[in-house]
């Protein structure tokens, strides 16, 4: 039986950067539009999709309400709550820096990865 070069860790990963991405897109709107007056806050609940995606084995997808909102390539649909509330511009900065983290914190991991799989080519014929 043939294994794959890419597991199912590198798609999870991807899957993850993609929500981050996002959700700073969200966040980031949040934040522009904090003097708007009757805007509320909007947010994507990181960890209801992640569940949900590793529970049911299904893609995330984007929901794309313009067509200049996202780029072609997205071609998933997250659920984007919106609050009771107007923006907290604290909130939201600090939201904006968890996320930013978390994608660093991902993108170190997906490196590490493809680290170990260039290591294993490389050294798998000696």
């Amino acid at each position: 039986m043939p294994r794959k070069l890419f597991d199912r860790t590198i798609d999870f990963m991807r899957q993850s950067l993609d929500v981050r991405t996002t959700r700073h897109k969200v966040l980031s709107n949040n934040i522009a539009n904090a003097g708007t007056p009757d805007y509320r806050s909007m947010d994507i609940p990181f960890q209801k999709v992640l569940e949900s995606s590793l529970g049911s084995g299904a893609n995330i997808q984007l929901l794309k309400t313009h067509p200049a909102h996202f780029p072609e390539s997205f071609e998933r649909s997250v659920e984007v709550e919106s609050s009771t509330e107007g923006v907290n511009l604290d909130q939201e900065m600090a939201n904006l820096a968890e996320n930013n983290l978390m994608f660093q914190a991902g993108v170190q991991a997906l490196v590490k990865k493809l680290e170990a799989l260039k290591a294993t080519i490389l050294d798998g014929g000696r």
